[in-house]
């Protein structure tokens, strides 16, 4: 048994690229440590009145996150813990206060948010909340807001251009955070920062945060206050939605190879995410890039459009990331060494999702993949930790170094070929696409293009589990990363930043010009 966990851990070593991985993972061992306790929770008075339902998917929300992430054993991050006891106590008093759906949801949701890592998300099952807007969508301007598109139909609506700086007596910094912020979205993050000026003025209906009532206008030298009329918004098929995601980040990349201006390589990857609607889109994306190899890399530039990449698979985007470079090129080009580790949390839970996600593999890469049999390892040793003290396993370093820096070791220098690279950002890029960047940007004359990336916090590898309604879904990580080039809020910056609409069509004109 010894001998077969060594040589599951050496094809773990192998998938993931570290030569010291197989040794250090078998020979690290984690400090014995209790789990930090939880208090008791709130018994519910019934099963399906909503304050009810609400303390029930709460203690099942946070047994999620104590039964199956590093949350109760990471002394190095301890305000983890320290939000999921606190900011559940808020959440139960907020619980008695709910009568309806939209309640229940935000009260879920500003739990989930306060934890402030992208890797742990609060998701509404079926029916969307009822949206209503007040007649216009605004855009971010600095710290105030611009009317970017109005009803046409509403001549009370403020006009296109106009500048909106405060409502119901607040500046509206001051009304992001305390009624867009502690629900959903986080201030840190340029995209979040844009789309929540935009999301204000969208009311879904939380109870804890009411729609602004009356603004004051800036327009063509006249100040004035209006007092909003709040509408439905249209259906979910409307043009109007787009002109909504215009205004925050935009639309996502479009799938494909395309050459938009001669001598001009676009390349769309809007997801990494391996799952049968979209891993053959990868499969095929990769080998249309592939083909135009040495062609593309002597043209006039490279676009590389990873507009919504939110992540999903990094096996997928080294590929990608080698198909664009070459991996001779990649392998000159790497970010310095570091001691790194993973602290993996391990169940019983954990064990049987790696254990089904072997088959995806299977499906993805091969029977006899390292994809595969990566995946079969962590379940298998998973599962053989879920009883230790604690109930986690070190892949890496035995000592990890400190986390961060990365984004401010890139390398100067000409580019390795003729083509420009140019790395379009809207800000969403996250998770795997965040790894692939890690990977492109350090080879010399990348330019990032329109905004700042996002940034991970210090977990990863999620996976998801419906709470017991079945109205809402956790999406929770297993592994806490130690000794990580970023550090948790860590960004790459646009070293060109776009101002504009996020419109596919302005965004591409903008591009193409700064591609000359």
């Amino acid at each position: 048994m010894r001998a077969l966990l060594v040589i599951l851990l050496l094809l773990i070593t192998l998938a993931v690229g570290s030569l010291a991985v197989a040794v250090a993972c078998y020979t690290c061992a984690l400090t014995p440590m209790e789990a930090i306790p939880l208090p008791p929770a709130a018994t519910p008075a019934g099963a399906t009145d909503w304050p009810s339902r609400t303390l029930i998917d709460l203690a099942a929300a946070r047994k999620q996150l104590w039964d199956n992430t590093p949350i109760p054993y990471d002394a190095q991050n301890p305000h983890y813990a320290r939000w999921g006891i606190d900011g559940f106590v808020e959440a139960e008093r907020r619980a008695g206060q709910v009568t309806d759906r939209a309640g229940y949801f935000y009260t879920l949701a500003a739990y989930i948010n306060g934890f402030r890592d992208p890797h742990i998300q609060l998701s509404l099952e079926g029916e969307q909340l009822t949206a209503r807007w007040p007649g216009f969508i605004v855009s971010r301007a600095g710290d105030v807001a611009e009317v970017v598109y109005r009803d046409p139909a509403d001549a009370t609506a403020p006009p296109v251009g106009a500048k909106i700086a405060a409502c119901d007596g607040k500046p509206l910094v001051t009304l992001l955070d305390e009624r867009i912020y502690p629900f959903r979205l986080d201030k840190r993050l340029a995209d979040d920062r844009r789309i929540a000026m935009a999301r204000l003025f969208l009311d879904r209906g939380n109870p804890f945060a009411p729609a602004p009532a009356t603004c004051r206008i800036e327009h063509e030298g006249r100040t004035f206050d209006v007092t909003l009329g709040w509408r439905n918004a249209p259906p979910a098929d409307d043009p109007w939605w787009e002109k909504y995601s215009e205004a925050g980040i935009g639309p996502k990349a479009a799938w494909g190879v395309t050459e938009p201006a001669h001598g001009v390589t676009w390349i769309g990857v809007p997801t990494f995410s391996s799952d049968d609607e979209n891993y053959p889109k990868l499969d095929a994306l990769i080998k249309a890039v592939e083909a135009k190899g040495a062609t593309m890399r002597q043209g006039r530039a490279i676009v590389i459009d990873t507009r919504g990449n939110g992540g999903g698979n990094s096996s997928w985007a080294d590929k990608l990331a080698a198909a664009i470079f070459t991996q001779e090129i990649l392998d000159r080009h790497k970010a310095p060494n570091r001691e790194q580790a993973v602290d993996w949390r391990a169940s019983p839970a954990n064990a049987a999702y790696w254990q089904d996600w072997s088959d995806q593999m299977a499906q993805e890469f091969g029977q006899f993949s390292l994809n595969r049999f990566g995946a079969l390892a962590i379940a298998w040793q998973t599962r053989r930790i879920a009883s230790a003290n604690p109930p986690m396993w070190r892949m890496g370093s035995c000592k990890p170094g400190r986390s961060g820096g990365i984004t401010k070791q890139r390398p100067r220098g000409p580019s390795p070929f003729k083509a420009r690279v140019y790395f379009l950002s809207n800000g969403s890029c996250a998770s795997s696409c965040l790894n692939f960047a890690d990977t492109v940007l350090m080879v010399p004359g990348v330019t990032v293009l329109g905004s700042a990336t996002s940034a991970d916090g210090a977990y990863m590898e999620v996976r998801s589990e419906e709470l017991p309604s079945g109205q809402t879904a956790i999406t929770f990580p297993q592994k806490v990363e130690r000794g990580a080039g970023r550090a948790p809020g860590e960004a790459y910056d646009a070293n060109v930043t776009y101002d504009g609409l996020w419109s596919d069509e302005a965004v591409r004109k903008w591009v193409l010009e700064q591609a000359k």
